[in-house]
């Protein structure tokens, strides 16, 4: 029987807002990927009325608890002692703990206050998660908790990410393996084009054909993206499930819209950037851009990712029409006639970059970003593109919503940018 896992995050700065609960996040992406069923998570202050009840209602619905934080040697520190009290358990100071303690004080040369060695103490019984980046150890206790009629576990953890994420790879995993026979894989299919609410109407059925694998839309702020999820014995069995309903998805309506794959351990927001750098490398091409209302963004999400070396020739930040007119080469005419947003400005700001920059490709924007500069005509959120080659000039406009603010009407005309490139790339329509 697949066993549940459930996350409590202990601090009080979390609930503060003080800082983000990333600990939760990369818990929640590993224990997937062991197989574990998750439906809880929760966070507590540092207190131990109210820790002991958050305790208490996890264990009496998961099989497993994973706690964060609350393992430091201070007086708030109380994660360690609520929870062995809750399993009925003894504390004693454990010897190779407080060897391991003292010798990274020594090892970073700082002298080691007598409330450290608190963190010696372990419950009776517990199985210690070595501790190599700081100095308060992992701890995992099974037993029956108070009320309990079967076993449970609890697993402690400090809350640092540079200690937790890499003792949670290299201790608690192995650890977590015993109690899991199945494995979890993911695949994200990328659309761009379509809304979350028009994927699922038409991916209804797929959605409710089964449960396994799982099919799932997920809005994010320039596409849309597809997860699909198998459970099976081996990674490759899971793989192999996705695969198949990913190609059943290509055959809907739905599967014109998707632009490429990625694996959950992927960056997400990297997908669109990465798919135009692959594409870009495979025809070895180098891209150039003249941006207006991005200032450089295009460029700037290209260069964050390393070897962009090979495929970025460089990019024109052309705000004012005396760059537009004097580095790009648009005609006094056309920002006359046509104004500085327009398609005939962005093909000849396309046109001027691909020539200036000696690329084999060059992409342009010119926008109104807002808040203000909007008119009847051209509102906040109109952005003209154009892309140019050796075959020719293309342009477009796209209309983001004045409702969107400046900074999200950038991000949405970077995407867009890089999406005109990619079709352009492939001889699509842009």
């Amino acid at each position: 029987m697949t066993k549940c896992v459930e996350i409590l995050s202990v601090g009080t700065e979390l609930l503060l807002g003080e800082i983000v609960n990333s600990d939760a996040a990369f818990i929640a992406g590993e224990i997937a990927k062991l197989g574990f069923l998750s439906y809880c998570q929760g966070v507590v202050g540092d207190n131990a009325q109210r820790l002991e009840e958050s305790v208490s209602h996890a264990l009496s619905r998961s099989d497993i608890l994973i706690i964060t934080g609350g393992l430091g040697p201070t007086c708030d520190d109380i994660t360690k002692s609520v929870t062995a009290d809750f399993f009925g358990l003894e504390m004693h100071e454990e010897q190779s703990v407080k060897q391991d303690i003292e010798n990274y004080f020594k090892d970073i040369g700082r002298n080691m206050t007598a409330n450290n060695l608190l963190q010696a103490l372990v419950p009776e019984g517990a199985v210690i998660f070595k501790n190599r980046w700081g100095t308060a150890p992992g701890l995992a206790v099974t037993g029956k908790p108070r009320g309990a009629a079967e076993e449970k576990t609890a697993i402690l953890l400090p809350g640092p990410p540079k200690e937790l994420e890499p003792m949670f790879t290299n201790e608690v995993i192995p650890y977590l393996k015993r109690f899991s026979d199945q494995t979890i894989y993911s695949l994200n299919l990328h659309l761009y084009g379509i809304g979350e609410s028009a994927a699922e109407d038409i991916l209804r059925p797929i959605m409710d054909s089964g449960e396994n694998p799982t099919v799932a839309p997920y809005a994010a702020e320039y596409e849309v993206r597809i997860r699909i999820t198998a459970k099976g014995e081996t990674e490759e069995i899971c793989r192999e499930m996705c695969r198949k309903t990913a190609e059943e998805i290509r055959k809907t309506e739905a599967g014109k819209y998707i632009y490429a794959e990625s694996e959950p351990e992927e960056n997400p927001s990297d997908t669109i950037v990465l798919h135009l750098m692959n594409l870009l490398r495979e025809k070895k091409m180098m891209i150039g851009t003249a941006e207006s209302c991005t200032a450089g963004m295009i460029s700037s999400r290209i260069a964050d990712i390393p070897g962009s070396s090979d495929v970025l020739a460089g990019g024109i930040v052309s705000y004012s029409n005396e760059v537009k007119k004097n580095v790009l080469g648009v005609a006094a005419d056309t920002l006359e006639r046509c104004g500085a947003v327009s398609e005939e400005c962005a093909e000849q700001m396309a046109r001027g970059a691909l020539e200036a920059l000696g690329c084999d490709i060059a992409v342009s924007v010119t926008g109104i970003a807002g808040p203000g500069g909007g008119t009847e005509k051209k509102p906040v959120g109109t952005v003209c593109f154009g892309v140019a080659d050796k075959n020719g000039a293309e342009t477009k406009t796209m209309h983001f919503g004045s409702l969107s603010d400046r900074g999200k009407i950038r991000r949405l005309t970077t995407a867009a940018a890089m999406m005109t490139a990619v079709r352009r790339i492939k001889g699509t329509e842009i």
